[in-house]
């Protein structure tokens, strides 16, 4: 055990409280609370953690997601083609959907993190939360089976997502050159400023050379939508070159 100044939230009584109470509500016992544990542990405190963080749990529960979700999109709208489906799921996936599923949850406050992250505001950023839903879902597909899992994702996730909102511009961007121009846009995503714990990401993407967009985010993905999303913009006000001018 660890001594009295290097306690960690597991070593404490009321957080040990908290996450029983979180696995009850799960429907998940004694039997396998280690496995919700390990969930809510995050990539900060792996040095220290007895049984490793949530990364491989938000590995597995990426999968049964996409699994999950693509099954609920094929049963729900039969007349979708697969490009409308895809750009579906990549909105029902989308880490500001995940984010905001796992806030609703409460998952900012119940992680476990170094306080170097918690006091960077690791709590309540975007990419943390959307792997700790992932991690999570993973914990509760190996503890109480796939209907379980379902179950979660569809009153979890689902029920909060409206599917009319147009989210994901990455999606729609390849979409509309796949199918118009027979492209595929291109990201290149590079570090911006920022110490590891904070970092600033910048994102162009080009199709066949020409500059289309540019964006910065908190996240290589959120700096990507917002290349998108700058890109989406440039096209619907009739420029043929989007961000052609900043090369210049």
């Amino acid at each position: 055990m660890s001594d009295p100044g290097s306690r960690q939230p597991w070593d404490e009584p009321e957080w040990q409280a908290r996450v029983r109470e979180f696995a009850a509500s799960l429907g998940v016992g004694a039997e396998h609370r280690p496995l919700i544990v390990r969930a809510l542990i995050h990539r900060s405190l792996a040095d220290v953690a007895p049984a490793g963080d949530n990364e491989r749990l938000e590995f597995l529960g990426d999968s049964v997601l996409a699994l999950l979700v693509n099954h609920y999109l094929y049963e729900t709208f039969p007349e979708h083609t697969e490009g409308q489906l895809t750009r579906l799921k990549a909105l029902y996936v989308s880490e500001p959907s995940l984010a905001e599923a796992a806030a609703a949850l409460g998952l900012g406050a119940l992680l476990a993190m170094a306080p170097s992250d918690d006091a960077a505001g690791g709590r309540s950023r975007p990419s943390t939360l959307s792997d700790a839903f992932e991690s999570v879902l993973g914990a509760l597909y190996l503890a109480r089976g796939l209907e379980a899992a379902r179950e979660f994702v569809a009153h979890r996730l689902i029920a909060r997502v409206d599917p009319t909102e147009v989210r994901d511009h990455k999606s729609r961007l390849q979409e509309l050159f796949q199918e118009g121009r027979k492209l595929t846009p291109v990201y290149e995503t590079v570090v911006e400023s920022g110490p590891a714990h904070d970092r600033l990401f910048r994102s162009e993407v080009r199709a066949d050379g020409a500059l289309l967009g540019q964006g910065t985010g908190k996240s290589k993905k959120l700096a990507e939508q917002a290349a998108a999303a700058d890109a989406l913009s440039r096209l619907e006000q009739g420029q043929e070159t989007p961000a052609s001018g900043a090369e210049q």
